[in-house]
């Protein structure tokens, strides 16, 4: 049985935001086609999501020498603690959606922050004398992306740190099947933003449907984002 967990970025509520109007299509069918699916779901806008600071950096130090969580001082153990609770559950899940805009290049802060809590040395990746090497493997990941501008493409490419800097990291820990709905410039063109929108969901019940066809090979051929346009980002 696949576990899902949905990661949500955007403070809008559902109904006003195209991605994640998108990213509970996708995750609504899931459920319909495989009722059994565990799915947890993580907003970080109602979550609290424990920020890198000086406490648990001294706590990371403290644990590289060797030292076990319960030998920090109390205030590092409860940070610490709080933030591996989110590395631990994104390690137990089989299968990672994340469903945000494109703020200023890049993620929202709130989803920066949750991406430090599951990016953790000797948790999801280890050091070598070789060279850095991930410790998840077998996981799917999808990201619906929204967008006012279109950065897949044309003189805002080099300026697109959002769905590019999520794959980097989870092709870093391990994850080698990623899928991207990028929805984008539809400020540009509001005229077919309901057409636009429409593919994307498509697109999100396409996907729903690989997701849950376990002991399936997947299609190669979609390795390829798909690439859409949203309105209201």
């Amino acid at each position: 049985m696949r576990s899902f967990l949905y990661i949500s970025a955007n403070p809008k509520k559902e109904e006003a935001s195209n991605s994640l109007r998108v990213g509970r299509a996708l995750m609504e069918a899931v459920r319909k086609l495989n009722p059994q699916a565990q799915i947890a779901e993580i907003d970080v806008y109602r979550e609290p999501i424990p920020l890198i600071d000086g406490h648990f950096l001294q706590a990371r130090s403290r644990l590289a020498a060797g030292a076990d969580v319960s030998e920090l001082p109390a205030e590092e153990q409860e940070i610490v603690r709080n933030v591996f609770r989110f590395t631990d559950q994104f390690i137990a899940a089989d299968t990672y959606v994340f469903a945000y805009p494109l703020w200023n290049f890049g993620i929202p802060p709130l989803l920066k922050a949750y991406v430090d809590t599951i990016k953790v040395a000797r948790k999801t990746f280890r050091y070598t004398p070789e060279g850095p090497i991930p410790l998840l493997s077998g996981k799917k990941a999808v990201l619906i992306q929204s967008s006012g501008d279109v950065y897949s493409e044309g003189p805002l490419k080099e300026f697109e740190h959002g769905s590019r800097y999520l794959s980097a990291v989870l092709s870093f820990i391990g994850v080698d099947w990623i899928r991207t709905i990028r929805m984008e410039g539809m400020d540009q063109d509001k005229s077919r933003a309901d057409a636009r929108r429409n593919e994307a969901l498509a697109e999100a019940e396409r996907i729903a449907g690989l997701l849950v066809a376990d002991g399936s090979p997947y299609e190669d051929s979609v390795a390829e984002s798909r690439h859409f346009s949203e309105l209201g980002h």
